[in-house]
């Protein structure tokens, strides 16, 4: 079951508690009133894909890491940062994008509102200096 699933999951069991609450009597429903969460789920069982010495229960966790060679945990540690890495860049990355793009767009948006409101006044100032270049002209031939 991948994340968005488990979220429909957890959505339809929050909108069947909040049909639930909003079932009762009308003198009960309050709007003040907030629906708890209070069944319990069984988590799913779970095991190793590829089981290894670590995931074997017979050897207490500190005696496998006693048996590990200085070797064995730096590729271990480099193998636990890898996918720690790869999990963070997986799930943020569509935020990290998304929040840019908000903060960006509106970075943008005010620079190109300024630079507009500057422009204007710039052209309108251009235009009433050749209005009154022309009118001065004009004054000088009568």
């Amino acid at each position: 079951m991948n994340h968005d699933d488990q979220a429909d999951a957890l959505a339809s069991k929050v909108d069947a508690l909040i049909a639930k609450r909003n079932a009762g009597d009308a003198t009960a429903a309050d709007a003040r009133n907030i629906p708890v969460l209070t069944d319990l789920i069984d988590a799913p069982a779970w095991s190793p894909r590829n089981p290894s010495p670590l995931h074997t229960l017979s050897p207490a966790p500190t005696d496998v890491l006693a048996s590990l060679s200085d070797d064995d945990i730096d590729a271990l540690s480099q193998e636990i940062l890898a996918r720690v890495s790869q999990r963070i860049d997986a799930e943020l990355a569509t935020s990290l994008k998304a929040r840019l793009h908000e903060h960006l767009q509106s970075q943008i948006n005010a620079a190109v509102t300024h630079v507009l409101t500057d422009m204007k006044l710039d052209i309108a100032n251009d235009i009433g200096d050749v209005v009154n270049a022309a009118l001065a002209d004009r004054l000088r031939r009568t």
